[in-house]
């Protein structure tokens, strides 16, 4: 790979790792830390109900690594399934990584994930409460608030532990992280108040 004389990578290469590997383990690093973020919001809600806007960006964090995980996990992946068409620099918004992933053109049957249009708004409705925190923009957390990180929880747990699409053996240290984590989030959110 070409690099400028500064040691920067050139205008024209994507910070994402070419190597399918490499950019499964790293997006499998990424949900794992996200997942982390969300379980201690989500702890910290039961005191202060605003926490669950952070658990929400970490859920939605969490959620885009694992889909980046899925569209990378076959030996015929390329690195262009998980790249944002506006800004080819950039790993692509979730929704349009989710619209990949429920794609014949990416995943087959039983990576692709089924996603029905109630799932669909509940995970709409958590990247709404991750987008207002992001912009601090006056939200409440909606009463289902659980109830749709839940079916969150789900798809992450469907892409990366259930069926996943990338050889799980030599990941198998950070997958059974990320389960633990899931559960920890699911533990920490029933009950929870909202604000």
């Amino acid at each position: 790979m070409p690099e400028v004389s500064d040691g920067k990578r050139a205008a024209h290469m994507v910070p994402v790792p070419e190597d399918r590997a490499r950019r499964v383990s790293a997006a499998l690093e990424a949900v794992h830390a996200a997942l982390g973020l969300a379980q201690r919001e989500a702890e910290g809600a039961a005191v202060d109900a605003g926490r669950l806007r952070w658990a929400a960006l970490g859920l939605v964090s969490a959620l885009q690594g694992a889909l980046v995980a899925a569209l990378s996990g076959y030996e015929t992946a390329e690195v262009d399934a998980v790249l944002d068409p506006s800004h080819p620099e950039r790993i692509a918004p979730v929704a349009l990584l989710l619209r990949r992933a429920r794609s014949e053109g990416f995943l087959n049957p039983p990576e692709r994930p089924e996603i029905g249009g109630s799932d669909q708004r509940a995970i709409e409705r958590v990247m709404a409460v991750r987008n207002a925190a992001v912009h601090a923009l006056p939200a409440g957390v909606p009463e289902n608030f659980a109830a749709d990180a839940a079916r969150l929880a789900a798809l992450i747990r469907h892409l990366v532990i259930e069926a996943p699409a990338f050889d799980p053996a030599p990941l198998r240290v950070v997958t059974a992280l990320i389960s633990d984590e899931l559960r920890g989030v699911q533990k920490s959110l029933s009950g929870t108040p909202r604000d």
